[in-house]
């Protein structure tokens, strides 16, 4: 676990079977407005990998322990990718805990387009940013019935979707699936970036994730007022 920088506190989660390092330039760009708390998940990086695999409801619970154990009663949330799927879960079950949420390159689970799965060649993590690949295999099998579509549109935390437009692995609908589903969201879909490049390219991505969680209000914050609705056209660019 490590953090860095100051201001409001900002959990990060990160995507399937990468630890904390994978965070990169996007860690230190929010750094600059935000107090970032990166951790590995069981079975990535210095966690142990348990014998059985936990779901998404326990890995939830162990961040509200990490939450208390650090003392923070609320936070902002980052997820990205499978990070994603784990920061929903949260938002779920310990909305009091969640100020802010951003869902980045994720989708609902089960109920999801389907990506490319080619995709992974260039689009999955560094083997040396995988612990063990039993742990990698206990995050599959997490996300194997999981699904966020029964119970999404009762989240009420203000939540910022990304997702770039050239993404064939979480395919830029699912964002929209998403923003269509959380009643209060907003939409940015990034037109140049792939799967990793919404947090790794241009930093884009980074400038409205920093914009959106250090603003004052979300009045305020350009990264909330100028988000696409999820209308017909956005469906058709997204395609």
């Amino acid at each position: 676990m490590r953090e860095q920088g100051s201001g409001r506190p900002l959990l990060m989660i990160n995507g399937m079977g990468t630890n904390a390092e994978r965070w990169g330039r996007a860690e230190l760009e929010l750094a600059a407005s935000a107090r970032t708390i990166v951790f590995d998940c069981p079975g990535t990086g210095r966690s142990e990998t348990p014998l059985w695999p936990r779901s998404l409801s326990a890995l939830a619970e162990l961040v509200v322990a990490l939450l208390d154990e650090l003392g923070q009663a609320r936070v902002d949330v980052l997820g990205f990718s499978f990070g994603g799927s784990l920061a929903q879960q949260l938002a779920k079950d310990a909305p009091a805990r969640i100020r802010r949420l951003a869902l980045v390159s994720t989708s609902c689970g089960w109920g999801a387009m389907t990506g490319d799965l080619a995709a992974l060649a260039t689009s999955g993590p560094d083997r040396r940013e995988v612990a063990t690949p039993l742990g990698c295999a206990h995050q599959l099998w997490a996300l194997a019935s999981w699904s966020s579509l029964p119970w999404l549109s009762r989240v009420q935390t203000p939540t910022l979707v990304l997702s770039g437009l050239r993404d064939r692995l979480v395919l830029p609908s699912n964002a929209v699936q998403l923003a269509r589903r959380l009643p209060n969201s907003s939409l940015h879909l990034l037109p140049e970036a792939g799967h990793l490049d919404v947090l790794e390219g241009d930093g884009t991505g980074a400038r409205l994730l920093a914009d959106f969680f250090s603003s004052a209000s979300l009045a305020s914050s350009t990264a909330w007022r100028t988000g696409l609705p999820a209308g017909q056209g956005v469906w058709a660019a997204a395609a």
